[in-house]
């Protein structure tokens, strides 16, 4: 006779870049295995591998992770723990006065996609030419981590760009990325003034984002006054990207 088997919630959520509705469960402590092996090997390759099986086997029905915008892919992730864990982040800093912790409680519900008004995937380079551009994703995650001590920063930086074009027009002719050679979207690139490679920069910095403010108010003893006040540190700070929720 085999053993009983559990019956696991299914809740669901809402993808932010598509509004697409999708059921998920939370991961189960085969997941926290995958999770906490990754995160130990502190590889970025790992974690990343580790994070796509995890949504993978969490998400019913079908689901493209591997070219998902990083920002879904972080809510989702967030979502999975919440509902696995506990809504409530325990998170701990370094008060850089007194050096003793600050501890900081925050609520998964109040963490959100932050959009910018001034976003704009397509991006416009003269009256007549522009590209149209997609967000990164979880494959160019990957292949940004394995590059990492082979490519210069200035390789990276082009690679993210040509990587996130999805075409480019004119005002006659389509020219999707895909059917064309890496060097030729570099000679492209290079071709742009420094205004319109600005343009397309500007694509990534106004890009929506997984982002959450807080205050670090450090109500330790400090040592210096040998107990007798607490240290008083207070900072503004602002967590961006999945890896600062798990500090």
């Amino acid at each position: 006779m085999g053993l009983p088997t559990i019956a696991v919630p299914e809740y669901t959520l809402i993808i932010p870049s598509t509004k697409k509705e999708v059921k998920y469960r939370p991961f189960l402590v085969k997941e926290e295995k995958i999770l906490l092996l990754a995160m130990e090997s502190e590889k970025t390759e790992e974690i990343i591998t580790a994070t796509k099986t995890i949504i993978e086997n969490c998400i019913y029905g079908d689901i493209d992770v591997d070219n998902m915008p990083t920002f879904d892919v972080e809510y989702i992730f967030l979502q999975l723990r919440a509902k696995a864990k506990g809504e409530v982040l325990d998170l701990t800093y370094k008060c850089p006065k007194c050096e003793l912790e600050i501890p900081i409680a925050i609520n998964i519900d109040d963490i959100a996609i932050q959009r910018n008004k001034e976003h704009n995937k397509d991006v416009k380079l003269t009256e007549e030419l522009g590209v149209m551009m997609k967000y990164p994703n979880m494959s160019l995650q990957m292949e940004v981590a394995q590059n990492t001590d082979t490519k210069t920063d200035v390789e990276k930086l082009f690679e993210t760009v040509i990587s996130c074009v999805d075409y480019i027009y004119d005002k006659e002719t389509t020219y999707p990325s895909k059917d064309h050679t890496n060097k030729e979207m570099v000679d492209f690139l290079e071709s742009l003034t420094d205004n319109q490679f600005k343009k397309l920069s500007k694509f990534f910095e106004t890009a929506p984002t997984l982002k959450h403010d807080i205050e670090l108010h450090c109500k330790n003893k400090s040592p210096k006054s040998k107990g007798k006040k607490e240290c008083g540190y207070k900072e503004q700070k602002t967590l961006e990207g999945l890896n600062s929720f798990f500090a």
